[in-house]
């Protein structure tokens, strides 16, 4: 798309002011940057493509006196645009619409959008999530200051750990919340495909049928009515899903060969690039010593995208219960068929293969296992 003077402007004013055109048809988008360190630098106006899920740049601006200006034909309107430069670790969203918009960045360059009905009901939603994330913030905070001055007992751990998951809970609840009020405009089709990976089986169940023919053609869509697929095969009460992969020694093992078979089974979704999944492992390594010989096997399924950090992280945290990757990182299939979109991700299966428990960690997992293994 060309730049448009200042004397096109100009021009397109008067013109528009001699035609019986009622309705504005060109949008500007104005952005403000808080110094002038990326001055004479490129801004991208992009899009994302639907097939592959690709940002694909449609203009391009340069940054002057902390500002850079995009503005053309808004005949699309409402769409879904996204403003790429250097400084953003992601590309900032906005809704192109027929109307002045504006874009202001902080300091840590975290935008702000104003200008039209749809890019302020998209900002209030972005506020509210803020707002509620800074309640996970500060809990992070509050155990990593525990950490450091050594009493970040059990108990305050899983205390900490269950508020942290309920205002993430809480988050996800005004995200569906968000989508569903605005499904039938480009908002919520946009946080469905950009946050949908998040909802529940039921939420999906909600949202996906209504969607029209050109959305459920979507890429992003057809992936969540198979992650919708895979929740409804893997809850609780369900058989397992026989999943396949290679063992650190390339021999090929499969979920099949360990469940079922008599024994209770956890399936462990993990990395040795996880965190959390590290800080889980000491609890699970003494799970398996304690009820191995009584029955107890272990199934690692690591979503690791690397051969070497995947086995050098086997042998860091000692583990010694079959491992199993396709070394496709989050593009796993033996993730997929459980849709897992987090790590780490448990799930626990009785002498026959059913599925009874999720997501058990920490003392949770121990007290369950002396439950159903005494």
């Amino acid at each position: 798309m060309k730049k448009v003077s200042l004397l096109f402007l100009t021009l397109a004013v008067v013109m528009a002011a001699c035609t019986s055109k009622p309705e504005k048809k060109e949008f500007a988008l104005t952005g403000k940057l808080p110094s002038a360190e990326y001055d004479g630098k490129q801004v991208y106006l992009q899009i994302i493509d639907e097939n592959t899920g690709d940002y694909v740049s449609v203009d391009t601006a340069t940054v002057a006196n902390s500002t850079f200006v995009f503005s053309g034909s808004a005949a699309e309107a409402p769409a879904i645009r996204f403003v790429s430069m250097e400084a953003l670790r992601r590309p900032a969203v906005f809704v192109l619409e027929a109307d002045s918009i504006e874009m202001s960045f902080d300091t840590t360059y975290v935008a702000t959008i104003k200008g039209s009905d749809l890019n302020d009901k998209y900002q209030a939603f972005v506020d509210k999530r803020n707002t509620i994330g800074e309640g996970m913030a500060a809990i992070s905070k509050e155990e990593e200051a525990a950490k450091e001055a050594k009493k970040l007992t059990p108990e305050l751990e899983a205390k900490l750990e269950n508020s942290y998951d309920s205002v993430y809970n809480e988050i996800k609840a005004a995200t569906f919340d968000f989508t569903k009020s605005n499904i039938s405009n480009v908002l919520g089709q946009y946080v469905l495909l950009d946050r949908g990976v998040s909802f529940s089986a039921a939420q999906l169940k909600e949202l996906l049928p209504g969607l029209d023919a050109k959305l459920k053609a979507n890429a992003k869509v057809q992936k969540l009515e198979q992650r919708l697929q895979a929740l409804d095969a893997t809850e609780i009460g369900k058989p397992f899903v026989d999943v396949k992969g290679a063992t650190p020694a390339g021999e090929t093992i499969a979920l099949s060969d360990y469940a079922g078979k008599g024994k209770v089974v956890l399936v462990d979704f993990w990395a040795s690039w996880c965190p959390p999944c590290r800080a889980e492992m000491p609890t699970v390594v003494e799970a398996y010593k304690k009820y191995k010989a009584k029955g107890f096997e272990i199934v690692g399924i690591s979503l690791d995208d690397d051969k070497a950090a995947w086995e050098k992280g086997i042998k860091d945290l000692n583990i010694t219960w079959p491992q199993m990757s396709d070394l496709k990182g989050w593009k796993t299939e033996l993730g997929a068929a459980y849709a897992v979109n987090s790590i780490p991700h448990t799930l626990l299966l009785d002498k026959d293969g059913k599925i009874i428990e999720k997501d058990l960690r920490g003392d949770a997992l121990l007290k369950k296992l002396a439950e159903i293994l005494k």
